[in-house]
């Protein structure tokens, strides 16, 4: 019996090989296949000729195929590391990725210079959840081959999944500069440069996307919300708009649309978004939280309130949130009950709905109420609040103490059609405070016949507060009205203001004596009128029963209405509006039409 020798020398099939290479490395991959293929058929174990079958086949997507032919390679040269790393990316697109590191180990062991193996066991490692580990084969690679932009754009990967964020932007930079052209690292950059609040190098990334693909989704929507951040919602609109329609079955996308046209206060093109996108995905918290302010804002508690408890769920705050160890109420009877009222957001906030424990008291229940700590001793002067908590109580305390527990903002849903009013003030002032404020402003006022506080700027954190304080330089017209004194409630940042407008607007600055809420309350009460901004000040001198007139943005807070001159919440307040957002100079114009009428 005799067998045929093959047509081709192993000269010669190296030979085909290697042209068979120059082919493939020219991306002319059939005519590199065909030209491996024939070495092939005449050495039908040739190791070469099967591993870049192998790796066309890799390229091709054929798992089964690559993996076949790259085994049959390494059984007959099982030490080439070559073959055994591209046996691991093999692993890796079958989610093999404990394979798929054993596989680059090995290559590694004979290689260990081989600087692919690294970065494809960083990858391996990545997917196994060994982040520190792959970040230390991203750097071996990145040493033995510092100009590739890839090696650098995976070792920003890993650093940036340690929550190294700072070094993340660094290797992100390093693989930009390297290959300026790369779609990829710019996205992954800019993503980062949004969420550590670098917004305009954010932006500066999805610009560069878009210019080479105008049509790029992802690259919309980035820098559709790098714009919100930015509070150019004129300019983010047109991106949402263009990513849905390249994507119309991206709730994501149409909710971050109806947002930017709620901050224009477009509210009633914002509606359609906000229910086109819970169309597409009825679970969206975001969606179901803004739709449900919006109808708040327009007084429709009855479909408000149920969509505003999604507030609990969305992205940014589920974490603030959590199921306490006792019944949560949703209504039932509490005659006899223990209650507890539990912190949530912001201390104004917790002064708007504390109001509420007055009724939870008229059905029986005895209601512990658990504020802000400077919030703490006019929270107990809230009819029906028998004890205030100024820490959070365990959760063996509440097991034990509690029969109901209640998020304070969600207690409005519990009471349908008893959403407002309240016996007025439902905070009191310390009377022993409130008269030594009373003669010192006495003092400090002399003549003026009006005694007059001022709060210029809100809490910087958040997220329109560039829209909603106000600059002090601005509401400087005000000072020349006559027979007032002002007073300076300011705190924090903004309080600085005062210093450039000290010689022009004679004003007493008693911030940093307002160490509490209950002092606050105590001089709000030695005054005539309180001005201020939407901060916890608006709301504590309205739940005081106090004179407040509050400056509201052209797109304001929910709870401030839409069209009101006044407060379904605090009747004694008294809301000037912008008609353009960010423009102050119609509502300082109101105010000094409303104060010199006020003093006639």
């Amino acid at each position: 019996m005799t067998t045929d020798a093959p047509t081709l020398s192993s000269e010669q099939a190296a030979a085909l090989i290697d042209a068979g290479l120059a082919y493939h490395r020219a991306g002319q991959i059939d005519d590199a296949q065909d030209l491996y293929a024939s070495a092939l058929d005449a050495h039908p174990e040739h190791p070469d000729a099967l591993h870049y079958l192998g790796v066309i086949a890799l390229g091709r997507n054929q798992l089964t195929e690559a993996a076949a032919l790259i085994d049959r390679a390494l059984a007959q040269t099982p030490d080439n590391a070559e073959y055994l790393a591209n046996r691991g990316v093999v692993a890796t697109r079958l989610g093999d990725h404990a394979g798929a590191a054993a596989w680059q180990r090995k290559a590694l062991a004979l290689a260990p210079a081989f600087a692919n193996a690294h970065n494809n066991l960083g990858n391996a490692l990545m997917e196994l959840g060994d982040i520190a580990g792959a970040a230390q084969h991203y750097r071996h690679a990145r040493s033995l081959e510092p100009q590739s932009a890839h090696f650098a754009f995976n070792l920003g990967r890993a650093l940036e999944a340690n929550g190294e964020k700072d070094a993340a932007l660094e290797a992100f930079r390093t693989a930009a500069a390297l290959d300026p052209r790369d779609l990829k690292t710019l996205i992954h950059m800019g993503r980062l440069l949004r969420a550590t609040e670098k917004h305009a190098e954010a932006a500066a990334c999805f610009e560069r996307v878009i210019a080479r693909e105008p049509d790029n989704v992802v690259a919309l929507f980035e820098l559709g919300y790098a714009y919100d951040a930015m509070h150019r919602y004129e300019e983010a609109i047109p991106l949402y708009r263009r990513a849905a329609e390249l994507k119309p079955d991206g709730a994501g996308i149409i909710n971050n649309l109806a947002f930017a046209l709620t901050a224009l206060a477009r509210y009633d093109e914002a509606e359609v978004y906000y229910r086109r996108a819970l169309e597409l995905n009825p679970d969206l918290p975001e969606s179901r939280f803004q739709l449900g302010m919006l109808m708040l804002r327009r007084e429709d508690y009855e479909g408000g309130w149920p969509l505003f408890e999604n507030r609990k769920l969305t992205s940014t705050a589920k974490a603030n949130y959590r199921k306490r160890p006792c019944a949560e109420w949703q209504g039932e009877p509490l005659e006899g009950k223990r209650f507890l009222i539990c912190r949530e957001q912001g201390v104004g906030d917790q002064i708007q709905f504390v109001r509420y424990a007055g009724l939870l008291a008229q059905m029986g229940a005895q209601v512990h109420a658990w504020v802000a700590p400077e919030l703490a001793s006019l929270a107990a002067t809230v009819p029906g609040v028998a004890r205030v908590l100024d820490a959070a109580p365990s959760d063996e305390t509440i097991a034990s103490e509690y029969d109901y527990w209640c998020d304070v903002m969600s207690l409005p849903l519990k009471f349908p059609g008893r959403p407002i009013y309240a016996d007025m003030p439902y905070m009191r002032a310390d009377t022993v405070q409130a008269a030594a404020w009373r003669a010192r402003v006495n003092a400090l006022a002399g003549a003026a016949r009006r005694r007059i506080g001022i709060v210029w700027a809100g809490n910087p954190r958040h997220h329109f507060d560039a829209f909603r304080s106000v600059p002090l330089k601005s509401l400087l017209p005000l000072s020349a009205l006559t027979g007032n004194a002002w007073f300076a409630i300011q705190k924090g940042p903004g309080a600085a203001q005062l210093a450039p407008v000290a010689g022009r607007w004679p004003m007493d600055a008693l911030g940093d004596d307002l160490h509490d809420f209950a002092a606050t309350a105590a001089l709000i009460e030695a005054l005539d009128l309180v001005i201020t901004v939407d901060t916890s000040v608006a709301h504590l001198a309205g739940a005081l029963g106090k004179p407040v007139w509050v400056l509201l943005a052209a797109q304001p807070d929910w709870r401030w209405g839409k069209d009101r001159a006044g407060s379904v919440w605090y009747p004694s307040a008294r809301v000037f509006r912008q008609s353009t957002l960010g423009d102050w100079s119609g509502v300082v114009a109101d105010l000094e039409v409303a104060l010199s009428e006020a003093s006639r």
